[in-house]
């Protein structure tokens, strides 16, 4: 069963509600869990350097530039280092109090080319991600950075779409016949066990299929 459990966390509603069902998962399986942030330095350094032209003339020497973007990174490197620290915080009181190991990890570049690459190198039994972050709009279903995370990993994933605290509801697994799905079915019952939850494996037909084939 999963002993290793990564949650990509950027203290959004959806990030929260996935890191108190890991830290769930977690402390039932006895795991050790992962939380990860990314944080784009490179990206407001890219910034600065479009509106230099936008500075005071006796800025725009180049030793002055070269003194604006040394102050500029620090600033903001750092800046961003203590905001990622501080959403790791969250993941940490949440383990800390479900008696959880816990572990974190601050990225910077590419908010979902990070994640990929350090779940690749990390190799989790599960990964267990909102479906949303901080850019979410109304109408969003599925974010950005949770597609693209999904499509290119190879590892359980468990997208959390619902904020709020889940019902006691069964655990629904769907199966073709595959190998894939029957995985999946077994990876429903082992959490059923750990959550005490009853599982439901449903699997569709169309009686007119072959018919018409």
């Amino acid at each position: 069963m999963y002993r290793t459990i990564y949650v990509p966390f950027d203290n959004s509603e959806h990030a929260n509600a996935a890191a108190t069902i890991a830290a769930e998962i977690a402390k039932a399986a006895g795991a050790n869990l992962t939380a990860a942030h990314v944080y784009a330095a490179a990206l407001h350094d890219r910034r600065f350097r479009q509106m230099e032209s936008g500075l005071p003339e006796p800025y725009l020497k180049e030793d002055k530039l070269v003194e604006q973007r040394e102050i500029h990174d620090d600033l903001i490197g750092r800046g961003l280092r203590i905001i990622s620290e501080s959403y790791l915080d969250v993941v940490s009181r949440r383990c800390a109090e479900a008696g959880v190991e816990y572990r974190r990890t601050s990225l910077e570049g590419k908010n979902w080319k990070r994640l990929v690459e350090d779940i690749g190198a990390a190799k989790p039994d599960l990964v267990v991600m909102g479906a949303l972050g901080l850019g979410a709009v109304e109408a969003s279903q599925l974010g950005s950075v949770c597609e693209r995370v999904a499509r290119r990993i190879d590892r359980d994933l468990l997208v959390v779409k619902r904020t709020e605290a889940a019902p006691e509801g069964a655990i629904v697994a769907a199966i073709d016949g595959g190998r894939r799905s029957y995985g999946a079915l077994t990876a429903a019952l082992a959490l059923g066990r750990l959550l005490g939850r009853p599982v439901e494996a449903v699997a569709a037909f169309d009686p007119n299929f072959h018919y018409v084939a």
